[in-house]
């Protein structure tokens, strides 16, 4: 969540009597002086309830020094419409996003009067925060407001533009990019939402432009990484395949000093798991309301074909997509009491002897009573789930698991022209990314001996070679009828807010094998380690 000083808070909420103790407790937090902040904090406490600027300021001060169950339920008390001020509102959904609370998020935002805030960068940011909870239509009318009062407002059109990517409307999606750069030109996420669909028609002027405002992005800066990125998404397009990895290879220089990725770390945390020991559970029974919400969770490295079994999944009337989040790892962090921006971290696992998995179990399902509006199934795609498995047989016996296996090096290279941000740190350098790939190998072989028979795999070639098969398995697994509308990946509806959402419609990609191939002599180190893996087609486990 983002530090309570960043917002210049609305103070009507706080008693008179409690302002001068309020006002210190915020200075201490300015100052990153936490313990001072917490003690500050101490004297607060007891009036959370009574006022939403409290509230909001002791979660922040108590996610800060690890307590974080009692943070989540400090953001829970000031969660409660309506919200007068916007500034104190958008701190709120900050705290509710970072807690992955979206029933509650949406409740809060249509409860309480936005609407009269005339701050352009409020208006953008609350709509993203809706729209990456998955709330599309409230965060377009955010950004209609914001283009109501500002018709050239770059980062409003910029976030409609990215949303209709999600949802698959191309055009449109370009459309409202380009309104972006008319009124920004140096917006460097938005030349990357436009390589990332680039034909090599589009792609001769694009790298003109980006060019152009590249020298204008501070060199080893984020926007300079995604000018880099972009660069070469566009040079491959034209076929310049020398230009594009040396674009390609400027920005993993950028994303190496901004990730800090410690191999170290992950290597630790796949042996705790492997040596994870749970205690003795018995799941209580699946909430009768509407029949109960069953889970398909969808893992894999990022990129490896995830968003496509999505989506032949969400064709089915039974079925709604629910996306990439965190919701999984979020249960996990209250039931742990232990903060972590990753799918799980060893800290969880070194705390999951006293895990209440229950209380994780009933919060998973009462997500997925709400989000599935009353279909039978929804699906969780984060791939980095494949860490969670363990979990996920633990607490959710009758949840279906699903990995999508795709060829290491496909697999490896497409991670490689992607930017994350701090989703894969890994995914930016090769060494890095191929070692990161055998222990992703090494865990799901672990679990597939833990479980044998509980994972579905699907490797994505036999997928492409043969999808009515495939999809006929994948259904039957989920105990689902086959219907041949499933595989009509261009259809209306639902949104794929992933990097593959640019070309998940354009229907079954056959050709995809052989993007890396103009790079073989550069992708050298990381074809070696990868070598060491089963030839292509054979069975890793």
């Amino acid at each position: 969540m983002v530090p309570i000083t960043d917002v210049d808070i609305d103070r009507n909420g706080v008693p008179p009597a409690l302002r001068a103790v309020y006002e210190q407790a915020r200075g201490h937090a300015a100052q990153g002086n936490w313990h001072r902040a917490a003690e500050a904090v101490a004297l607060l406490r007891s009036d959370v309830t009574d006022s939403v600027p409290i509230a909001t300021l002791v979660s922040t001060i108590l996610l800060q020094r690890g307590q974080y169950r009692d943070a989540h339920a400090a953001l829970l008390e000031a969660a409660r419409p309506p919200i007068d001020s916007p500034e104190l509102l958008l701190q709120v959904v900050r705290g509710l996003k970072r807690f992955e609370e979206p029933e509650l998020l949406k409740k809060l935002v249509e409860g309480s009067d936005w609407r009269k805030t005339r701050s352009l960068p409020h208006l953008a940011e609350l709509a993203q925060h809706l729209g990456m909870s998955g709330l599309y239509e409230l965060a377009e009318d955010c950004l209609s407001q914001a283009l109501e009062i500002a018709p050239d407002y770059a980062d409003a059109h910029y976030l409609r533009g990215l949303f209709e990517m999600f949802s698959g409307h191309k055009k449109e999606s370009t459309t409202s990019i380009r309104r972006a750069l008319e009124a920004n030109p140096g917006m460097a996420n938005a030349h990357w939402l436009l390589s990332m669909q680039e034909s090599e028609q589009s792609a001769r002027s694009h790298v003109d432009e980006i060019r152009r405002v590249l020298p204008a992005a501070a060199p080893g800066s984020e926007a300079r990484a995604y000018f880099d990125y972009s660069l070469h998404h566009s040079l491959h397009a034209m076929g310049r395949y020398e230009e594009a990895w040396q674009a390609l290879e400027r920005g993993h220089a950028t994303m190496r000093r901004l990730a800090g990725y410690r191999p170290g770390e992950q290597h630790a945390l796949v042996e705790s798991l492997e040596r994870m020991a749970l205690p003795s559970y018995e799941p209580s029974p699946m909430p009768e309301s509407g029949g109960g919400t069953g889970l398909i969770f969808i893992v894999g490295m990022f990129r490896s074909g995830t968003t496509l079994i999505e989506r032949v999944l969400a064709g089915h009337p039974d079925v709604t997509d629910g996306g990439e989040t965190y919701q999984l790892s979020a249960c996990l962090r209250q039931a742990a009491d232990h903060d972590t921006f990753d799918a799980v971290d060893g800290s969880v696992v070194s705390r999951a002897a006293t895990i209440d998995f229950d209380a994780v179990r009933q919060r998973m399902h009462a997500y997925a009573h709400w989000r599935a509006q009353g279909r039978r199934w929804l699906t969780e795609k984060l791939p980095s789930n494949f860490l969670n498995v363990g979990f996920i047989l633990h607490a959710f016996p009758e949840a279906r698991i699903v990995h999508m296996r795709r060829d290491p090096v496909e697999t490896c290279f497409s991670n490689l022209r992607t930017i994350f941000r701090g989703a894969a740190p890994y995914a930016c350098d090769q060494r890095a990314l191929a070692d990161y790939f055998l222990l992703y190998r090494r865990l799901m072989a672990h679990w597939n001996t833990v479980a044998p028979g509980r994972i579905l795999e699907i490797d994505y070639a036999e997928f492409v070679g043969n999808p009515t098969i495939q999809a006929r398995r994948l259904l039957e697994y989920c105990d689902l009828e086959f219907l041949p509308s499933v595989l009509d990946l261009d259809r209306q509806g639902g949104a794929s807010a992933t990097a593959s959402a640019a070309h998940v419609r354009n229907g079954i990609l056959k050709d995809r094998h052989t993007q890396w191939v103009p790079y073989e002599r550069h992708l050298r180190p990381m074809l070696e380690i990868l070598s060491s893996l089963p030839a292509n087609g054979a069975n890793p486990y």
